[in-house]
């Protein structure tokens, strides 16, 4: 039931997300207001520690029934072709995001094996994507079929989160430790880590969200053909490779793929940044992001007590979302100096994560950072 629980939530919140880069692009945006298609929900879900926490205090399960009102406003958001009103609602929607995601990390984080139960995760994960991209851009050639896709969107969205929430009530025990909402029990490792994450997120989604708009360009504003190369075709990969990922992330431990995973961005960031057409197309689809998250969430789950796993990964996703809501400064040097300039500060923050990472992979072991829970 994980794994349909989270291709429906995913298709959810892909289908909406996908295109809207070049739906701004189609609206005549500059390059800032397309940044804050990221930067701007991004601010809105730096909350999400204080959900995560609150999860954590109260019931994690309730706080996820709540967000599935996000699905609603997504109902709405096939209608609206002003890029200010446009955002609101993308506020408004990160709000439930921000609840819901750490809430449904944590599920998959309570076990041995976390790196196989996440590898799992992403595999479902990157099937939403595959066929939420797939589907919006064929919708895309009609705008009331374009408009019922986000409908669909809303309803696969509310469907996930009722069948997260049944796992919680039935399948997990619910057993609330936490007793104080600011006494929060976190290593030095957890913080070195969302020092890592902040540098490699904030080079990821400078780089990618310029970059998006000249593969928007190179595939002839084609939306049915962007879904396919941003979206469908990269997690379709990603999830034939993410039990090979998942054992990479045991064999190396999580320090060591997120310092493997800094240099394999840096590397292919470079690429899309000097090529054209195609090939800018092949390097696009390269499955990356689902080895990130896996090191990502297995390094959280390793440095973080079971009692406070939803705080931790709202924690971690609201340093994610910091460096989204800091991307819209990418958008001002690419308006001002070109896309260039951008890549090149995204190039900088992603070999300032690798050196992290690498300090990190250096100094400690599986064994030394981890925590038991209490």
């Amino acid at each position: 039931m994980k794994i349909l629980a989270t291709i429906f939530f995913y298709f959810g919140y892909g289908s909406y997300y996908i295109l809207l880069k070049p739906r701004f692009v189609d609206l005549g945006a500059s390059y800032f207001q397309i940044l804050l298609v990221d930067s701007l929900p991004a601010f809105v879900a730096l909350t999400s520690i204080f959900w995560g926490r609150l999860a954590d205090l109260i019931s994690r399960r309730y706080f996820l029934l709540f967000s599935a009102l996000g699905g609603v406003l997504l109902f709405f958001l096939g209608f609206i072709n002003n890029i200010n009103v446009l955002l609101v609602f993308l506020g408004l929607l990160s709000i439930f995001t921000s609840i819901a995601f750490p809430i449904i990390n944590a599920l998959f984080s309570f076990g041995k094996e976390v790196e196989k139960s996440f590898a799992v995760y992403l595999f479902a994960e990157a099937i939403a994507w595959t066929l939420s991209g797939t589907i919006m851009g064929l919708l895309s050639r009609d705008s009331k079929l374009f408009a019922l896709g986000y409908i669909l969107s809303g309803i696969s969205w509310i469907i996930g989160i009722l069948l997260y929430f049944k796992i919680y009530t039935g399948e997990i025990k619910e057993e609330t430790k936490v007793t104080s909402v600011f006494k929060i029990s976190f290593g030095r490792e957890m913080w070195w880590l969302a020092v890592g994450i902040f540098f490699l997120e904030l080079g990821i989604v400078s780089s990618y969200g310029v970059l998006s708009v000249k593969l928007y360009e190179v595939l002839g504003k084609s939306k049915l053909l962007y879904g396919i190369v941003w979206a469908s075709v990269p997690a379709f990969l990603s999830a034939v490779v993410s039990n090979a990922y998942g054992r990479v992330v045991k064999k190396l431990n999580p320090w060591g793929s997120l310092a493997l995973c800094s240099g394999v961005y840096f590397v292919n960031i470079l690429v899309l940044s000097v090529s054209k057409g195609y090939l800018m197309a092949f390097f696009w689809v390269l499955p990356l992001w689902n080895f990130l998250y896996i090191a990502m969430y297995s390094a959280v789950t390793m440095v973080s007590k079971e009692a406070e796993r939803a705080t931790a990964f709202g924690f971690m996703n609201s340093v994610i979302n910091l460096s989204s809501t800091l991307s819209v400064l990418a958008g001002s040097l690419a308006d001002r100096w070109g896309r260039n300039v951008s890549v090149g500060f995204g190039l900088l923050m992603i070999f300032t994560s690798f050196l992290v990472f690498l300090s990190i992979f250096g100094r400690i072991s599986n064994d030394n950072i981890t925590l038991k829970a209490k």
